[in-house]
């Protein structure tokens, strides 16, 4: 299997992410993970459809999550840090199977 990257490259520089409409408008124009649009309308629907309209602190929580998933992607040193995992993951490998 050939080593390829976990997605295009991301600007180092955040968009603004104040409201879910910024980040849903960051996750859409591909700056999270591989279908993080996606699974933030479904977790945002079955959480809304779970939660007491007074206590939304997990709609909150889950919004913050996936605005961090956008601030990780665009962290400059992400892909570096990334490579440097899968590389210590197969040499970890490597030496186990010796």
């Amino acid at each position: 299997m050939s080593e390829q990257p976990v997605q295009p490259e991301v600007p180092v520089e955040p968009p603004p992410m104040r409201t879910l409409g910024e980040v849903r408008a960051a996750l859409a124009a591909g700056l999270g993970f591989p279908g993080d649009a996606a699974r933030l309308e479904a977790e945002l629907a079955a959480t809304l459809n779970r939660v007491d309209f007074t206590d939304l602190h997990e709609v909150s929580e889950l919004i913050a999550t996936y605005r961090g998933h956008v601030l990780t992607r665009c962290d400059p040193d992400f892909e570096a840090s990334l490579a440097e995992g899968v590389e210590l993951a197969m040499s970890l490998k490597r030496d186990g199977d010796r």
